[in-house]
């Protein structure tokens, strides 16, 4: 996840500084993140064999990640109005690490699920915590930096389903076990990150710089990013159970999973150059037409492998691009970002569990389907969003 130069850090006094290997520690836990998220997808078969499971019954675990997701985002963003930012970040990779902990001990479906929850919970929170501090780093070279650290996110992505293929699916608590292990070494080297707490009166300022014309345009926003997240959770967390149940080997569909990942990774880091001949707006809409037509053509048995890296590729662009084109529209606007990625964890909940039931009763085959009408419906919120004009700043 990334944004731009627009997202500005707010009174001097808020301003991050990264000491030392700060950076690289923060961009490791943006790998540590894409990790955890992308194992979930090819062991939905390991799970559901298990605890002797149906699949639709397994894929809940992906629901549950953006439950805890959706619970970490506001405790971040109350952790760092009080806190210091390398506190909350601290906490954030405890509650991450004590949930994978309980995932690779867990013995019990309700016990796995309660630790796949935590796991959600540190996600949340250190996704929002991460983006907020690397926004309020100093401005020259901001967008550098929260674009390069949110690229660690796609690697983990990538590695993760690799580690799957590499532990082989049924030893999954290894992985986990792992996860809880790096988590843990991350968070006893946070002291070059000096971020001071967010204080009442800068959030103050940045709301009382807008009209209530703000309001409809974050709606509709925050309606295309659930949509936007259900699209990607839908497709990472369903893909390999499809190719799996379509006769396609375990080790082929965590390459595919990969792949999706990895097509995610690449667009955005080419991002960049395509704004400079695209606007944000047609790489949005674009991205997301795309989207409808791949996941059309996932459809078909022999075509399916390969349709879902370029799946990724394409939707690349719009979460970044999106992000842009709000901060055009309401330029500054920090607070409603945060609003944003707070109620997008939404899209993780929705996409997953709507498989789950159209998978339950119409079969896998539903899966690229569900994920085309998705990515439909967000093409049709964003398409909407083209009769705002940018908002003037009161003075």
């Amino acid at each position: 996840m990334s944004a731009d130069d627009s997202f500005v850090p707010g009174p001097p006094s808020t301003q991050v500084t990264l000491r030392a290997l700060a950076f690289a520690n923060l961009s490791s836990m943006f790998v540590l993140i894409g990790a955890a998220a992308s194992l979930y997808g090819p062991l939905l078969i390991s799970f559901s064999q298990k605890f002797h499971l149906t699949l639709p019954t397994a894929g809940i675990v992906l629901s549950i990640h953006f439950v805890g997701a959706l619970v970490g985002v506001p405790l971040g963003w109350a952790g760092v109005r009080r806190f210091r930012g390398n506190v909350v970040i601290g906490a954030t990779l405890f509650c991450l690490a004590l949930g994978a902990g309980v995932v690779a001990l867990a013995n019990h479906w309700d016990l796995l699920l309660a630790g796949v929850f935590l796991i959600g919970v540190g996600f949340g929170g250190l996704d929002f915590s991460l983006n907020t501090v690397l926004a309020r780093t100093e401005i020259k070279g901001r967008a550098h930096r929260l674009s390069l650290a949110n690229a660690g996110y796609g690697v983990g992505a990538v590695i993760g389903p690799l580690l799957v293929i590499a532990v082989h699916p049924s030893n999954f608590p290894v992985l986990f076990g792992a996860a809880a292990v790096l988590a843990v070494v991350l968070s006893t080297l946070n002291r070059g990150i000096v971020a001071p707490p967010l204080s009442a009166e800068a959030m103050a300022h940045e709301r009382s710089t807008y009209s209530d014309e703000r309001r409809p345009i974050l709606v509709t926003f925050i309606i295309a990013y659930v949509l936007y997240v259900a699209v990607e959770t839908s497709t990472s967390g369903w893909l390999a159970s499809q190719l799996h149940r379509e006769g396609f080997t375990t080790s082929i569909a965590s390459l595919a999973t990969g792949g999706f990942w990895l097509g995610l990774a690449l667009g955005r880091t080419v991002g960049g150059p395509l704004y400079k001949r695209f606007s944000d707006k047609s790489l949005v809409l674009g991205g997301l037409g795309a989207c409808i037509v791949l996941s059309i053509v996932a459809y078909s048995h022999a075509l399916s492998p390969y349709a879902y890296p370029f799946i990724g590729l394409v939707l690349a662009s719009v979460y970044p691009m999106g992000l842009i084109w709000y901060t055009i529209l309401c330029p500054n606007d920090s607070d409603g970002l945060a609003l944003i990625i707070l109620f997008m964890m939404a899209g993780g909940i929705i996409g997953p569990g709507a498989e789950s039931l159209m998978v339950a009763a119409f079969g896998i085959h539903a899966v690229s389907l569900v994920i085309a009408a998705f990515a439909a419906l967000d093409i049709l919120v964003f398409s909407y969003a083209l009769r705002y004009k940018p908002l003037v700043i009161a003075a």
